[in-house]
C-alpha cells in the first residue's frame, strides 16, 4: 500500500485529485490502477482508492485509517551540518524515527556552511527528502525542517528537556535515557565532525542545555544524531 500525504482537505466519499508528482509517481512511476492507498491530511489517514483519468491521477477516500504512528514524546533534533550525503541520510533516518522537527545549525567547526544562494534549493531538497521518508514509513505528520540557524540561535528551539551530546562529558555524565522522566518535548543537539569548541559547550550550558554521554566510544556525527533519536523514540514507546 502505497502513502501519500494531500495537501487540500478530505472527507469519506470524497475524491481527491493528486498533485502533478504525486500522479507521476503513482501512474507512471508505480502504474497504479484501481489501488486501494493510504492518504494523509492534516495527521489523519484514510483509505482511498486510486484511479487514472485523462487528466492524472486521483482517489476515491473510502474509510478512515485508525492507526497513529507518531511518538508521545515530541522531538527536536539540532544537527550541525555536516557533508551532504551524511546529512541528507540523518533527514530520512530521524523522520524514520519519529522526529517532530530538525533544526539545521552552523558552528564554529562545521565543514559545510550554507550560502545564502543555496539555502533555498537545499531546505526544497531536505523538505522532500523528509516527505519521502514520511510516506514510506506511513507517518501521521511530516517533520518540519526549519532554516538553517547560527550557533548563538540554538536556545530558541528549546523544549522541556534540553541535552547536548558532547564527546568529552565523560562516563560519569548522564545519558538521555535516565533524564527522560515524564517529559513531552526534548530538545538534543549534536555537532558537527568536529565536534563542539570549549566556548560552544560553555555556551549551550548557559543556553540551559545539560551535556550527556552517547557512551565510551567517539560517533560520527550522523551516528550520533541516529543514536540519540533511537533511544527517545525506545523511551517514548516502552512508556
Amino acid at each position: 500500500m502505497q502513502q501519500y500525504f494531500a495537501d487540500t482537505p478530505l472527507s469519506i466519499g470524497g475524491t481527491y485529485e493528486f498533485n502533478k508528482e504525486q500522479a507521476h509517481h503513482a501512474g507512471t512511476v508505480l502504474r497504479m490502477d484501481h489501488e486501494e492507498i493510504r492518504l494523509v491530511y492534516d495527521g489523519i489517514g484514510y483509505f482511498a482508492e486510486g484511479i487514472k483519468t485523462k487528466n492524472g491521477f486521483s482517489a476515491l477516500v473510502q474509510r478512515q485509517d485508525p492507526n497513529i504512528n507518531e511518538l508521545d514524546l515530541k522531538v527536536t533534533v539540532c544537527v550541525a551540518l555536516i557533508r551532504r550525503d551524511k546529512f541528507e541520510l540523518v533527514l530520512q533516518k530521524l523522520t524514520e524515527l519519529g522526529v517532530s522537527r530538525i533544526v539545521p545549525f552552523e558552528s564554529s567547526r562545521c565543514v559545510v556552511h550554507a550560502s545564502s544562494e543555496k539555502k533555498e534549493k537545499l531546505s526544497a531538497r531536505w523538505n522532500a527528502i523528509v516527505l519521502e521518508a514520511s510516506e514510506q514509513c506511513k507517518r501521521n505528520r511530516i517533520p518540519e525542517v526549519t532554516a538553517t540557524v547560527k550557533f548563538n540561535h540554538l536556545d530558541q528551539s528549546k523544549s522541556e528537556l534540553n541535552l547536548a551530546a558532547y564527546e568529552k562529558a565523560g562516563n560519569t555524565a548522564p545519558t538521555i535515557t535516565k533524564l527522560l522522566d515524564r517529559q513531552s518535548s526534548l530538545t538534543a543537539v549534536i555537532g558537527p565532525e568536529g565536534g563542539f569548541s570549549t566556548q560552544e559547550v560553555e555556551q549551550l550550558e548557559q543556553m540551559g542545555y545539560q551535556c550527556v554521554s552517547l557512551g565510551s566510544r567517539i560517533l560520527r556525527a550522523e551516528t550520533a544524531s541516529i543514536y540519540v533519536m533511537s533511544a527517545a523514540a525506545e523511551w517514548s514507546s516502552s512508556k
